[in-house]
């Protein structure tokens, strides 16, 4: 394979070098052959001269003719014999040189046969040498599925070939991970056993099963398999028939794409679209509904000031300023929401903005019959940010503790430092948030509260994240929910704040 990988990479005159190699393997062997047999020739020859030698010109010649005779009829059988012997040793010789080179041709001939079931065979021209035609077809097949292979690691979606007995070909690096399947399990497996026989892959394995049988194409269509690794994965797949040039039908070709990545990734465009829309309408609503909110919150306080201390007028009233406050505070998260970035940026001590924000919420009358117990991690080392603007994601994220919090149960909050993060987490014992609750808290404009704006987590995590933060949760049946901030440290520890 590397071979292959640098001729593609040496260009098309790489081709016609290869295609020399045959023509030189075949000049060596037609020099050494000869030369090989000529000195097995020349070897009996000596062997022969020196056994006749002392025959014939040592004086132990026969005295009479039939002696003679029988004497050369003896030297010529010996050197008919060791003829003999230098022919087999060369034939012997030959075969051992050529069966190697059988073996080759006869293995890329099985290698060109199986690459014309891609291409109509043609029919070699007239005294064309098998032997390098043979080796340049299997070096411009080899070329050919190297580039293939790079254009299927390339591709953005999975991809899968299956011949026509359903059996897979091909398994590119996208389908291992969508699957959950190594190419090396997968290839020279059929469907059935690359999936887990189970009912919810028999749509899937159904479909390419009906495209292997000649059913016509299939685009765009939808289905749930699970995986070796257990996990569900809801397919957005196609299959198309494999055609050789000949329009002979080779197998299938199955493209797939798991839909939750691209779901995920559309969900994550439209927070994205919704945050910005937010951010256009948030400088207009404050402008346009701010200051006649003030106006009409002091017009109330006044018409409730001048009302007996009995009139049905001062209730309604309150309601009313109750209505207000709650459209200002909107009109503040929106602002928020629209500009989550520091405004002020200064080392904060996290243990004194937790500490103060904590005493503030003992004293609101709301919070009464829920007690708070706090952990300060001494030694804490402080975070850069907008002080105000953490203060309101720590107090808006205990507001929503103490909410779920029934009277006579406790809030726990600690700060921590773990590397280079400082966390604050604040838990309570409330009624579990189900996992798809969790996945949109911090959604705009989403909540599970009756007179909540659903803004309050979203502002959050968005003004963390503008710090280099986040926001975890954690929930569930059997333990406390727990949300964490985590902030990156800024340096070392400040001197520490008396409670």
């Amino acid at each position: 394979m590397p071979e292959a990988e640098e001729r593609i990479a040496r260009g098309p005159g790489a081709a016609a070098e290869d295609s020399q190699l045959p023509t030189r393997l075949r000049s060596r062997l037609t020099i050494a052959l000869p030369l090989a047999a000529g000195f097995v020739v020349l070897l009996s020859s000596f062997v022969l001269l020196w056994v006749c030698y002392p025959l014939l010109f040592e004086g132990s010649r026969p005295s009479t003719v039939r002696g003679l005779e029988r004497r050369v009829t003896w030297v010529f059988t010996v050197g008919g014999a060791f003829a003999l012997l230098g022919l087999a040793v060369a034939i012997a010789l030959a075969e051992w040189l050529a069966r190697p080179l059988r073996s080759l041709v006869s293995r890329m001939e099985s290698v060109r046969r199986v690459a014309g079931a891609l291409a109509p065979e043609t029919q070699a021209p007239p005294g064309h040498d098998l032997l390098r035609s043979t080796l340049k077809d299997v070096v411009s097949s080899m070329a050919t599925l190297v580039r293939d292979s790079y254009t299927l690691r390339s591709l953005e979606g999975a991809v899968m070939t299956l011949d026509q007995e359903g059996v897979v070909t091909s398994f590119s690096p996208v389908a291992e991970r969508v699957l959950d399947c190594p190419a090396a399990d997968a290839i020279g497996r059929r469907l059935g056993q690359v999936l887990p026989q189970e009912p919810t892959n028999a749509a899937f394995i159904g479909s390419v099963s009906g495209a292997l049988a000649g059913a016509a194409c299939v685009s765009s269509a939808e289905a749930t398999v699970r995986t070796r690794g257990g996990r569900l994965a809801r397919l957005g797949y196609t299959l198309s028939p494999l055609r050789n040039e000949a329009g002979a039908l080779l197998g299938t070709v199955v493209t797939f794409k798991d839909l939750a990545e691209r779901k995920m990734a559309e969900q994550v465009m439209r927070h994205a679209e919704n945050l910005a829309l937010l951010g256009t309408m948030a400088f207009r609503l404050a402008h346009e509904i701010g200051n006649p909110l003030a106006a009409m919150s002091g017009l109330v306080e006044l018409i409730r000031d001048q009302s007996p201390p009995d009139s049905p007028h001062r209730e309604h009233c309150r309601m009313m300023l109750e209505s207000i406050e709650r459209l200002k505070r909107i009109c503040k998260e929106l602002l928020t929401i629209g500009q989550p970035e520091p405004r002020k940026v200064e080392p904060v001590d996290v243990n004194d903005l937790v500490r103060r924000t904590v005493d503030l919420c003992r004293h609101d009358p709301e919070t009464k019959g829920v007690e708070v117990q706090a952990a300060y991690a001494p030694g804490l080392p402080p975070v850069q940010g907008d002080r105000e603007r953490l203060a309101e994601v720590v107090l808006n994220i205990l507001r929503n503790a103490y909410q779920a919090t029934r009277s006579g149960g406790d809030i726990a909050v600690a700060t921590s430092a773990a590397g280079a993060r400082v966390s604050v987490a604040i838990s309570n014992a409330g009624t579990p948030i189900p996992p798809e609750v969790q996945e949109k808290l911090f959604t705009p404009f989403f909540t599970t509260r009756s007179r909540g704006t659903g803004l309050g987590l979203a502002l959050s995590q968005q003004v963390v994240k503008a710090h280099g933060g986040q926001i975890r949760v954690d929930s569930g049946p059997g333990r406390r929910t727990t949300f964490t901030i985590e902030l990156p440290a800024a340096g070392p520890a400040p001197e520490a704040v008396e409670p």
